[in-house]
């Protein structure tokens, strides 16, 4: 059995991931427990049970993630692996892409299990990871797409997309980080709801938004994966039984046969 479509792998994340927060959002503010004004940056992933839904999304969508990173891993091996020019490089380069991205889907299945408020140092290093772990991915596969260009596509324009993406992410990524810091270390007030008033507002908000479109950065670069995975095919694995098994089996049917 052949199985296709692998695209909807990476658009099942794509799409998951921004549906997770909105419908915990939308509870949250049915039950009071959130604001409409503030759709950024409410506590829709504290309370109950807008957070459990969350959460439970968010960690199917980890789910999806590693099995996206894993297929594209194994699309560019097979590609190494058939054109043994490409040398040993590439394969340890595609190693770390693969080690990058099971990371980064790792811990933000922790970022959603973790509340906010009960175990922020675990949730803000889970964060931290995430991100850079991501870029890293990104990058991994970006010099990878440049690298086995000629193997997959006969225009440039998708690795250069890939690079702009990857450059736009890393300078998102620092912004975050330097203002995310910022606001711990200087205001110490992560167990609050943050207003317009709040001291250190203006930091908050710069981390919240750089947090959103790096997030969506790695989103769209995420979504060109389709076009590879449109151009792959995987077959079931067989399933084989052991000499045990099977012994007892060909017994079975000498008895009955006698």
């Amino acid at each position: 059995m052949i199985e296709g479509h692998l695209y909807i792998f990476p658009l099942l994340v794509c799409a998951l991931i921004p549906f997770a927060y909105l419908i915990s959002f939308i509870i949250a503010v049915h039950l009071g427990h959130s604001k409409f004004e503030y759709l950024f940056f409410s506590h829709s992933l504290i309370d109950s049970p807008e957070s459990c839904i969350y959460s439970q999304i968010i960690n199917f969508t980890s789910f999806i993630l590693i099995i996206t990173i894993y297929i594209r891993y194994r699309q560019i091996a097979e590609l190494i692996r058939n054109h043994p020019t490409c040398g040993k490089k590439y394969s340890q380069l595609n190693l770390t892409f693969l080690v990058c991205g099971l990371i980064a889907a790792f811990s933000m299945s922790i970022i959603s299990n973790f509340p906010h408020t009960n175990v922020f140092l675990v949730r803000i290093c889970a964060t931290y990871i995430t991100f850079i772990m991501s870029v890293g991915t990104l990058y991994c596969e970006m010099l990878l797409s440049f690298c086995i260009r000629p193997l997959l596509y006969s225009s440039r324009i998708l690795p250069f997309i890939r690079l702009i993406l990857s450059i736009i992410c890393t300078f998102i990524l620092i912004t975050l980080i330097i203002f995310q810091t910022i606001t711990i270390v200087k205001y110490d007030n992560e167990q609050k709801l943050w207003t317009s008033t709040s001291p250190g507002w203006k930091y908050h908000l710069s981390s919240t938004l750089s947090a959103w479109i790096l997030t969506s950065c790695l989103l769209i670069y995420i979504l060109t994966l389709i076009i590879d995975f449109r151009r792959i095919k995987i077959i079931s694995p067989k399933i084989y039984l052991t000499n045990d098994i099977i012994d007892d089996q060909m017994n079975q049917r000498l008895s009955l046969s006698i």
